[in-house]
Order: C-alpha cells, then structure tokens, then sequence
C-alpha cells in the first residue's frame, strides 16, 4: 500500500523524481551501477588487471622491468595496472636524488611532451627527496600501446637522467 502512495506521490506531483542529496537505494545510481558492472564484465576489466593472467597487465609488469636498465632507475614496482617506477641519484646505495633536481617532475614533462601522462611524486624518502612516477593506465590498454607508451617512458628518464648529469 505504501509503494502505491509513492507512485500516485510522482504521477500527482511534478513528474520530476526529486531524490535529495543521497545515493543510498536511488533506482537511477542503482541502474548506472548495474550498467557499470555489466560493461565490466562484458570487457572482462577485472582479469585486465590481473598482472598473473594473460591480460594486458601481465604484460605491462613485464615490460616495465626494463627501465630498471636505466642508471636512474632504481626500482619498479607495483601490480596489476597501478606501478611506481622510483628514480635514484646512485643506484648501489639507493641514494635519492636532490629535491632541487626534481627529477620525477622533469621526466614527467617529457613524457607529456612526446603524449603521455604520469603521475610524479617527490619527498617519499624524508618529505623532500625521492622521486618515482605513478603509472596507471586504463584496464582498456592493449599490448601495443603499452609498448608504445613505454618506449616513450623510457626515453623521457633517459632524458631526465642525461641531462641531469651532462657535465
């Protein structure tokens, strides 16, 4: 009976569905969620992610392993699709570069110069020095792109690196 007062409530009033400022058991939130996972599934966006199966994350953790060839890199890591790639002034003690080079800021300007986006970050040592950038690509990116995107990373470090330390 009370879901009937509802209705004639709607279709007596303005028609409009006025919800207030909840989400909670909302019929058009509740829809576009169903909708979201739906597409999820339909993709197969969760196994995307999943860096020990056959999706494109397994093959980003792969090809990110070959920064660490870069004398500036000294660790990568992360899993499925969200990666830290750290950057040190000297690789055997692990010593940070200066925060002054802003080193992370510098490659992520070269990234974004050549088409790509990463997230830099610095003070993760003590507040101010330590560099790495956050790569997080959509769980929609294929195997070439992230070659792609990747070869580009790469470049831009060794940019950063190169010009950090030409005499």
């Amino acid at each position: 009976m009370a879901s009937r007062n509802v209705v004639d409530a709607i279709a007596g009033g303005s028609g409009n569905l006025v919800h207030g400022f909840t989400y909670n058991a909302h019929a058009v939130s509740a829809a576009a969620g169903k909708a979201v996972l739906r597409l999820m599934r339909k993709r197969r966006l969760v196994e995307a992610a999943d860096d020990s199966g056959r999706g494109p994350a397994r093959h980003l953790k792969s090809a990110l392993q070959r920064l660490l060839e870069l004398p500036c890199v000294g660790d990568v890591r992360g899993m499925g699709l969200m990666w830290g790639v750290e950057f040190v002034a000297d690789r055997s003690t692990k010593t940070p570069f200066h925060a002054a080079d802003n080193f992370a800021a510098q490659v992520a300007q070269n990234c974004m110069a050549a088409g790509i986006l990463v997230y830099p970050m610095q003070g993760c040592v003590d507040g101010y020095r330590g560099d790495h950038i956050m790569i997080a690509p959509s769980a929609t990116i294929t195997v070439e792109e992230i070659n792609d995107a990747l070869a580009i990373v790469h470049d831009a470090i060794a940019r950063a690196c190169y010009e950090l330390n030409r005499p």
